[in-house]
């Protein structure tokens, strides 16, 4: 192997484990926000048209930018009807083990909402719920996970 040739190979692989370490700390960083406390939500009414916007919810993590695209949740705020999120997935195998929607209870553990185990293949998926299994009011945080337990997206219900 000529020297240039090595060079050019340790070059490209630094640069390929950069980018991944770059992207792992953005996720981390994401979530890190998720994590925090909830603060403002989307307004959307019944059909999903939103009203008024919160650019900190339903955003997509830096894993899985360009592959899963999350809709804000509707209606909300919510007085104890099913509150639906849309989800799309864009590429094959994109999602590990499908998703799952989870938020904390009452007493702060982590509750399954819903689950949609195929949506690790390109398509349309719904999350459909009752937040008031939760037991809570008030704002509420929402999580989106895949099947391994990565973080995929994050929004906030009002509750009333």
């Amino acid at each position: 192997m000529t020297r240039t040739l090595r060079r050019s190979l340790t070059l490209v692989l630094a640069l390929l484990v950069g980018a991944g370490c770059d992207t792992q700390e953005q996720q981390r960083d994401f979530a890190d926000e998720a994590f925090s406390p909830p603060a403002g939500f989307v307004r959307t009414d019944q059909d999903g048209r939103i009203l008024s916007d919160d650019k900190d919810d339903w955003r997509t993590a830096p894993l899985y930018v360009g592959r899963v695209f999350v809709e804000p949740a509707f209606p909300n705020p919510t007085a104890g009807q099913f509150v639906t999120i849309p989800v799309s997935v864009r590429e094959f195998n994109a999602v590990p083990g499908g998703l799952q929607l989870s938020s904390r209870d009452d007493t702060n553990r982590f509750v399954l909402l819903d689950e949609i185990p195929e949506a690790r293949d390109p398509g349309a998926y719904v999350f459909t719920f009752n937040p008031l299994t939760l037991g809570r009011r008030g704002l509420v945080r929402v999580f989106i996970f895949d099947g391994q337990g990565e973080l995929v997206s994050y929004g906030d219900l009002f509750v009333e």
